[in-house]
């Protein structure tokens, strides 16, 4: 492979870089475990997609903390190789760490859309919610496509819009009840929903050379705690009711009633095994020309 100096070598996705090795990778290294089990219908899904072959290459795109890298890794034997990329360079020590007894799974800090990609050696890219938050997606996808081989394939599961997902609409509308909510990132700007629209993602994969793309609806239960109290802890450090949580930095009489309130509004979908919400997605198929 090669490097492009690390994560944080150049303005590209300064913003998203700057998050992802800061409070964010914490964060989500600090919720690894629960956020895995939540995500693995998505993921598996997605790879099932991908019809993984024995003895194909894979690059995992925004890899996260490695569960997905991993199962990949047995599917596709010792014959085979995954390599995952991230910008975040605390999610992967905790990739690597998890991941030390798998001779064919490598792991890398860098930025998809700049990075220098070898080109035409990887059969398969896959990502599970890793290619929302690019500055220019046509770009990003452009360079992605450049790694794989001729024909290769393209599987990626990307959230649809906020409204599609009530796990994230249910606590944002119980935080407006008490605090302003900054305003909502422009249709095109980097972001977990930023992918909400089908045209604009099949227009992005278009303009990167892909071609045979399919775009269908994925729903499944989605997690988000073991019980209320977790499920109130989940939603509210991490996700879009945390950022206009952080952003209003309220005190605590006002951060104890929004748990109280959050608690019971997700009442409902407390099934005795589980606070579930469904999860709505799409699930993205391309092959490269």
């Amino acid at each position: 492979m090669k490097k492009e100096g690390g994560c944080m070598n150049n303005e590209v996705n300064a913003e998203m870089k700057e998050f992802w090795n800061g409070e964010g990778g914490k964060r989500w290294v600090g919720f690894q475990e629960k956020l895995d089990a939540s995500l693995k219908p998505f993921g598996r899904a997605t790879m099932e997609t991908a019809t993984l072959s024995a003895g194909e290459r894979v690059i995992e795109i925004g890899c996260g903390c490695g569960d997905n890298s991993i199962e990949m890794a047995s599917r596709v034997g010792p014959e085979g190789r995954v390599h995952g990329i991230d910008i975040s360079e605390p999610i992967l020590e905790r990739a690597r760490a998890q991941s030390a007894m798998k001779n064919n799974l490598s792991f890398e800090c860098g930025d998809a859309q700049t990075h220098g990609f070898e080109t035409s050696v990887f059969d398969i890219a896959f990502s599970r919610f890793g290619v929302m938050f690019f500055d220019d997606p046509a770009t990003a996808f452009g360079n992605i496509r450049s790694t794989l081989k001729p024909d290769g394939r393209l599987a990626f599961t990307c959230w649809r819009t906020v409204k599609d997902n009530e796990w994230v609409h249910l606590p944002l509308g119980v935080v407006a009840n008490h605090l302003p909510l900054p305003p909502p990132p422009g249709a095109n700007e980097p972001g977990p929903f930023s992918f909400g629209d089908p045209e604009r993602v099949k227009d992005i994969l278009q303009k990167a050379g892909f071609i045979d793309i399919a775009i269908k609806k994925f729903n499944a239960p989605f997690k988000v705690g073991e019980n209320l109290d977790d499920a109130v802890s989940f939603l509210t450090q991490l996700g879009p009711a945390n950022a206009a949580i952080t952003e209003a930095d309220p005190d605590e009489t006002t951060r104890t009633r929004i748990a109280k309130d959050l608690r019971n509004a997700l009442t409902p979908y407390d099934t005795g095994q589980g606070v579930v919400i469904d999860g709505a997605t799409w699930i993205v198929n391309a092959r490269n020309s």
